[in-house]
């Protein structure tokens, strides 16, 4: 799993592949590990995502949930296509910062 820590207290997980229902169970250990592990607030970078399915979706929702009850954030890196389409239909981005660069995530977790 490569995280990057471009600001203290922000882990940066790249997405390599598609969220679709054959490739949520290998992340799934990775984002387990994340909220276990870690204490920092968690970006997503959804750059090289570009399919999204209810699989992939509930695995974002849970592991928002997760972060929420330790009080920590999610965010939401470069959603674009059909990942956008599909989450802003389901109004993912009212719990779930969608943001366009890093530095918008550090003025979420800091406010």
């Amino acid at each position: 799993m490569d995280i990057l820590r471009p600001y203290d207290g922000i882990i940066i997980l790249p997405i390599a592949t598609d969220l679709d229902s054959e490739h949520v169970a290998s992340l799934q250990s990775s984002l387990e590990l994340l909220v276990q592990d870690h204490k920092e607030n968690i970006v997503l970078d959804f750059s090289n995502v570009n399919f999204i399915d209810s699989t992939g979706i509930g695995a974002i929702v849970f592991l928002f949930k997760r972060l929420i009850s330790q009080r920590r954030t999610l965010s939401l890196l470069k959603v674009s296509g059909q990942p956008y389409k599909l989450m802003t239909m389901l109004r993912v981005e009212n719990a779930i910062p969608f943001i366009e660069d890093i530095s918008e995530s550090e003025k979420n977790h800091s406010a």
